[in-house]
């Protein structure tokens, strides 16, 4: 070997160094500008906004505004919400009431069945009333005998009254505690 050929290692350093070198100088070059660049943006826009400033001084005031419209549109948004929100709740509430007429309907339906039926039975005993008492009116009018043959039997006719007019009453109450409740009271 001579001392004018290098060495193939020496050679490939030589490259390597070169490469690196390359690679730092455009590396340098391509990401300098960019670096300063990140470093200055908000100095520039610093300078950006006193300029606007400087330009426009009612700047401020539309941002107020604009601030002030954005929270509007915000408080649109919860209103419609919440009208949502109500208008859930009143399906729920004309559902429940429905349920509830109904209920009450059928309620009152039954409750005035067992009135009627409680009153056609007051007027059967009415009735049995009148004609035991027409019978007794024939006895009334009859002789001292007759009468204290018939003490039994008006006892009897007498228990029946009693019996009859108890179930009058208790029929009227039945028929004014259904009023009541129909009423509300």
């Amino acid at each position: 070997m001579n001392g004018r050929t290098a060495t193939p290692t020496a050679k490939r350093r030589v490259a390597q160094a070169a490469l690196v070198i390359i690679v730092v100088v455009v590396g340098v070059l391509y990401m300098g500008p960019r670096l300063f660049n990140l470093t200055a943006t908000p100095y520039r826009l610093d300078q950006t906004i006193v300029s606007a400033d400087n330009y426009n001084p009612a700047l401020d005031t539309i941002i107020g505004h604009e601030k002030t419209t954005l929270a509007a549109f915000d408080a649109l948004d919860e209103m419609q919400k919440a009208i949502d929100s109500v208008q859930v709740t009143d399906t729920r509430v004309d559902a429940e009431l429905t349920t509830l007429t109904r209920q009450i309907s059928d309620d009152i339906r039954a409750t005035l069945a067992r009135a009627n039926v409680n009153l056609g039975g007051l007027i059967g005993e009415l009735d049995g009333l009148t004609t035991r008492i027409d019978t007794l009116s024939g006895t009334v009018d009859g002789t001292a005998n007759s009468l204290n043959d018939n003490r039994t039997r008006l006892a009897a006719i007498l228990d029946d009254a009693r019996a009859t007019a108890a179930k009058v009453h208790k029929t009227r109450q039945s028929a004014d505690s259904a009023a009541d409740d129909l009423s509300g009271q």
